[in-house]
């Protein structure tokens, strides 16, 4: 029982400090603190932090359903004891909880977006002249990174417009030239902890 306990916890909790990456990121978008750009320290692990959840919950799907060690005859009191029902069902919503989370990198940005759309104030005072700059931005591990950049680039005074995709490693932005210049930009965006190039 303590074998299959903590495998089950062990595998959930390897595939949540793989999905960091993208967790955090929109956590700090949902409560309103800026950017966690930290996320590449995370991404380089993600890897072998699921690697080792799949290895343990391969380990505690075997011990559940194909061999139990048994340490003497079996009748005897010392005869390790089937394992229960809770058990096996615990393993199997560990092994749900740990998809879940190997998953986050594919709707934590839908998550992201939708909150940012939600509390987005139209701007005031906007200025008739419009200028578009690109980025190439490295760093992003997920769709829910491009979100909170976007939702940083979005409250710096004199952006019009911003659109950054993880995708594509980019941001475009449409700015006011009187008001901030593309180094200003790049620099909102590096301060994130990702790393932003001027395209154009």
């Amino acid at each position: 029982m303590k074998v299959e306990k903590l495998t089950m916890s062990g595998a959930v909790f390897a595939a949540f400090v793989a999905s960091l990456c993208c967790i955090l990121p929109l956590l700090f978008v949902v409560l309103g603190l800026g950017v966690f750009g930290a996320g590449s320290v995370f991404e380089t692990a993600r890897p072998y932090l699921l690697g080792a959840a799949t290895l343990l919950l391969a380990f505690g799907f075997y011990r559940a359903y194909i061999r139990r060690e048994e340490t003497c005859a079996v009748g005897e009191e010392c005869a390790a004891k089937p394992i229960s029902r809770i058990s096996r069902i615990g393993l199997w919503l560990a092994l749900v909880g740990a998809v879940a989370f190997a998953l986050a990198p594919y709707y934590t940005g839908i998550i992201a977006r939708n909150v940012v759309t939600q509390n987005t104030q139209p701007a005031a005072n906007v200025s008739a002249i419009v200028e578009q700059a690109k980025f190439k931005i490295t760093g992003m591990t997920c769709s829910g990174c491009a979100v909170s950049i976007q939702t940083e680039l979005e409250k710096t005074e004199g952006m019009r417009r911003a659109e950054v995709s993880y995708e594509l490693g980019e941001a475009i932005v449409d700015y006011d030239p009187k008001v901030i210049a593309p180094e200003k930009i790049r620099d909102v965006i590096n301060q994130t902890g990702y790393k932003a190039e001027i395209v154009r």
